[in-house]
């Protein structure tokens, strides 16, 4: 699976609209998404509005994805239970690379 993880914003909640743009897709998309597959997101309410994670747009990705290849909300279920792992893992090395990468910049 194929994913620009380095196109994410460095900051830490995205509103619903801000998650939208970035994953270029409509809301009412999110908004099924998450319903679907309430397991696999961390959703914060900050005044009744969606705050997502860095973790919740690389799961959204990875439903977009699937979900272009053609595959179901049963299917994408399944690969996704699979390799729950990985998507913790992938914000933790993305916050790893960007340490190391300032660290370069910086010349230290």
């Amino acid at each position: 699976m194929e994913i620009d993880l380095s196109s994410l914003p460095d900051q830490k909640y995205f509103t619903m609209g801000e998650a939208s743009e970035i994953l270029a897709v409509k809301d009412h998309v999110l908004r099924y998404w998450e319903k679907s597959f309430k397991k696999y997101f961390s959703v914060k309410r900050i005044s009744n509005r969606r705050m997502f994670q860095k973790g919740d747009l690389i799961t959204f990705l990875k439903i977009k994805e699937l979900s272009e290849r053609g595959l179901n909300v049963k299917a994408i279920k399944k690969i996704l239970a699979e390799g729950e792992l990985s998507l913790e893992l992938d914000v933790e090395i993305i916050e790893s690379l960007r340490d190391i990468l300032k660290i370069l910049k910086n010349g230290v």
